[in-house]
């Protein structure tokens, strides 16, 4: 899940790549300027169950063995990643997912063939390493929590974040060796919340000034919607060409082919 939390300079990267869930990466740059998670406890606790449980399909028929699946959920909006051998099969864990409480809406992002061998999931996890190391140091991206999720050196970002700081990061890991394409999965922070959120408390001998009416945040569709969705389908092969940035206007997901 999303945290955003302010650490020391020097960041640990714990690197997890566990079979049934990926190989997946979050990390923290340190800032006191920062657009936090601003999930409910409750949200988080829902979020997280939602991508075990989703995780947990993998080991149980009839996908034992033939499907793989990671998750990422944020408010019940969930991306699935992995491969599925048929399409029959992909539709079946999506409808599993549907079924899991909490769960609002599913963007099915499995790709239909064989599951990955340990040597590619290896070197998932070294991708993943070094997108996150590459974001690390880049202090445009201070403040900033961004998980990255790597499945067959397709690399899955996902944060909430400003649209500064979506470009900077996709950017960012397009141009790490070995990546062949960067899924956007991004939250995009509005305008109205970033600066509630940024804005200097009042000090104490003057006072609060007072709006003329409440700051309300957009909900999450309506950011979605119009900053920074996600898809339910992915852009054709036929569209992408080699080093071109393509982004798939008739959906939620934006994709970015990578330069070799």
């Amino acid at each position: 899940m999303l945290y955003t939390r302010k650490l020391s300079l020097y960041v640990t990267i714990v690197l997890s790549c566990l079979l049934l869930s990926g190989c997946a990466g979050m990390f923290v740059n340190d800032s006191s300027d920062i657009v936090t998670d601003d999930r409910s406890t409750r949200e988080i606790w829902s979020d997280n169950n939602i991508e075990f449980e989703a995780a947990a399909l993998g080991n149980k028929p009839p996908f034992s063995g033939k499907v793989r699946v990671a998750a990422s959920s944020f408010r019940g909006k969930v991306v699935l990643i992995g491969q599925a051998p048929t399409e029959e099969l992909s539709a079946q864990v999506e409808e599993h997912v549907k079924k899991i409480a909490g769960v609002k809406k599913v963007y099915n992002q499995l790709r239909i063939q064989p599951i990955v061998n340990v040597s590619q999931m290896s070197r998932d996890s070294w991708i993943t390493a070094k997108v996150k190391s590459a974001l690390v140091r880049e202090n445009e991206l201070k403040g900033v929590s961004i998980k990255v999720v790597t499945e067959n050196s397709e690399v899955f970002l996902f944060g909430y974040v400003t649209p500064e700081s979506a470009d900077v990061a996709t950017n960012t890991a397009r141009n790490v060796s070995g990546v062949k394409l960067v899924i956007r999965g991004f939250e995009i922070a509005d305008l109205a919340t970033i600066e509630a959120k940024t804005a200097p408390a009042p000090t104490s001998d003057a006072k609060a000034p007072v709006a003329e009416a409440p700051v309300v945040e957009a909900s999450v569709e309506d950011v979605a919607l119009e900053q920074s969705p996600l898809a339910d389908s992915l852009t054709d092969e036929s569209d992408i060409m080699e080093g071109d940035v393509v982004v798939d206007h008739s959906g939620d997901i934006v994709e970015e082919s990578i330069e070799n």
